[in-house]
């Protein structure tokens, strides 16, 4: 998911993983290059897209979620 606080915004995963940095709302592209360059999967599932870090998108590992 894309958090959005105070003018900034960065990408999450499910498990409560987040980019390093923040971004504001002109360098989208650049968050989201830097989002995959961190590992992270970017992909549309169903119409939505997902956010999925690297360690949850590691093969034969579920996704983490937070309770």
């Amino acid at each position: 998911m894309i958090e959005k606080h105070a003018g900034l915004q960065h990408i999450v995963c499910e498990c409560g993983a987040a980019q390093r940095r923040t971004y504001q709302a002109d360098e989208f592209d650049v968050m989201v290059s830097d989002a995959r360059g961190e590992g992270f999967v970017i992909a549309k599932v169903a119409g939505q897209w997902t956010h999925t870090c690297q360690d949850c998108a590691a093969p034969g590992r579920k996704q983490r979620r937070l309770l």
